[in-house]
């Protein structure tokens, strides 16, 4: 009788898992490819098609992405088209995402449990981008733009960009950083920080990092955070270290903006700690805390997390210890 009891509970929850995986797959998340432009034909199409298409973020490409005046639009196009340093990376592009199910899945189901956790926020509509490598995502009132050729993990490509994107980051821009990336990007947009103490941030961005780790439901924690393996394994090692670090040199509460920003932003490393430190650890820290609040205070929702907006109580109920 135990026997048949307990496959029956193995089969519900198989059903179970099975359902909620049909919905998020389900879940409509609308996907444009803008990239496609790239292969278009300048003198068949319009500025106004595109313009109509893709509303305000059409504007945000034609000026500040790629420059497409619309009284030069033909020309300015067939110019963009034939510059001999994109004919490659668009054509791995292709090879690349061309099939964008992958990755349409992925983010279908980040979203629908983005929609689970704020049922009144708007869902973004994706838009693929071929940008010329200047921006990795663009997030606009409505739309979440993902520039395809920054996540082509050819770093020949990124040797050349190290005066806007630094080497340090380079390890990010392989397809298995893709959704995460932009995700983490859509979330920074809706939640943004304000600047408060360094508890405040750190908090404030470990909740977006907790939030990710859930919509996104199985990427591992390096790609969460935007580290390599060995520097997430670097910090699982060295969690109390950090936290005392971060103790002894009085950061938590000041309020010093230009100090707080060289530990919640990308980095070579993170100052005082050892080079094999990531930028960016407080962020890791702040997470690490926001995970303990949550297992401790497990009646709290996602949505009402983000709506508690102090940092030391936070802290205190996560009883966190390293």
């Amino acid at each position: 009788m135990k026997n048949n009891i307990y496959y029956f509970i193995i089969i519900s929850l198989f059903l179970l898992m099975s359902c909620n995986h049909n919905e998020s797959t389900n879940f409509n998340l609308k996907v444009k490819r803008l990239d496609a432009i790239y292969s278009a034909d300048p003198y068949n199409t319009s500025y106004e098609d595109y313009a109509n298409e893709y509303g305000y973020f059409w504007d945000v490409y034609s000026q500040n992405v790629i420059f497409l005046p619309s009284k030069s639009f033909a020309d300015s196009l067939s110019s963009f088209q034939q510059e001999q340093d994109f004919a490659k990376p668009y054509k791995d592009v292709i090879n690349q995402y061309q099939d964008f199910s992958l990755q349409h899945k992925k983010l279908s189901r980040a979203f629908y449990h983005y929609n689970l956790a704020f049922p009144n926020k708007l869902i973004p509509t994706i838009v693929t981008f071929f940008g010329g490598f200047n921006y990795v995502a663009i997030v606009t009132d409505s739309t979440l733009g993902i520039g395809l050729e920054m996540f082509l993990g050819n770093n020949n490509y990124y040797s050349n960009l190290t005066h806007k994107f630094p080497k340090y980051m380079h390890h990010q821009f392989h397809p298995e950083y893709l959704t995460s990336v932009a995700i983490n990007g859509w979330l920074e947009s809706e939640f943004p920080v304000a600047f408060d103490s360094f508890l405040f941030q750190m908090i404030h961005f470990g909740k977006i990092k907790y939030a990710l780790n859930k919509f996104l439901v199985d990427a591992p924690s390096n790609i969460i955070m935007g580290f390599t393996e060995a520097q997430m394994e670097w910090c699982k090692n060295s969690e109390f270290s950090i936290w005392k670090f971060l103790i002894e040199q009085g950061l938590l509460y000041s309020k010093d903006q230009y100090l707080i920003r060289k530990y919640m932003k990308p980095a070579p490393y993170s100052k005082g700690m050892p080079r094999e430190s990531p930028g960016q650890v407080a962020i890791w820290m702040g997470w690490n805390i926001v995970d303990e609040f949550m297992e401790n205070n497990s009646e709290v929702t996602i949505s009402e997390l983000f709506q508690i907006n102090d940092a030391q109580y936070i802290l205190n109920q996560s009883k966190y210890k390293p």
